[in-house]
């Protein structure tokens, strides 16, 4: 199986809150994330770490294994190294998910599961107009890897061990992800 990790952990912002509990399409960034990975058959991890509690009462309700980084402040590597942990035995691939990108369809997470049981590559990353983008699909060959990682590494750490295979992809609402008051204000564009 195909599982996913969203990682919700440091997701702090320059609003005044979790970017978790930010607003798309009437429901919490998190919530939405979360749903799509459901929808496109994932099983899913939420990483909690800032605001904790209420971003687990915003995806309460849903069948997802809620996990909490203690160390969320410490950089997103703890994150991974916690929500791959918590991944049900036998997961043979897994989708990293930022919850800053609330916009992710089922549709592009399934066609992710289904470049990787056609490819069998060991990372698949979409491509959109020439770009890497998120998010991306690591096979657990590389689950190991992911031990060594420190502070703010991700998975951008590991492409250079293993071969990373394209998806190509033509919506560039995957190249948005929300850092900044200008990146949501064009996020709501979209809604």
């Amino acid at each position: 199986p195909v599982g996913a990790v969203i990682l919700a952990a440091g997701a702090s912002t320059r609003f005044g809150q979790s970017k978790a509990l930010l607003a798309w399409r009437g429901q919490p960034f998190v919530r939405s994330v979360t749903q799509a990975c459901l929808q496109a058959g994932l099983s899913t991890v939420v990483v909690l770490g800032h605001a904790a509690d209420r971003v687990r009462e915003a995806i309460a309700d849903l069948p997802v294994r809620i996990v909490t980084n203690e160390q969320w402040e410490s950089g997103q590597a703890g994150s991974i190294q916690a929500g791959l942990s918590a991944l049900p035995p036998g997961t043979g691939a897994c989708i990293f998910c930022p919850v800053d990108m609330p916009h992710i369809s089922s549709v592009y997470l399934h066609a992710l599961k289904q470049e990787h049981a056609r490819s069998g590559a060991a990372i698949i990353a979409p491509l959109v107009e020439g770009q890497r983008a998120n998010p991306v699909l690591f096979d657990s060959e590389t689950f190991p890897a992911f031990a060594d990682l420190r502070g703010e590494q991700g998975g951008r750490s590991l492409f250079s061990r293993y071969k990373l295979h394209y998806l190509p992809w033509h919506d560039p609402s995957l190249m948005l992800d929300v850092d900044t008051p200008a990146d949501y204000a064009r996020l709501k564009e979209l809604e």
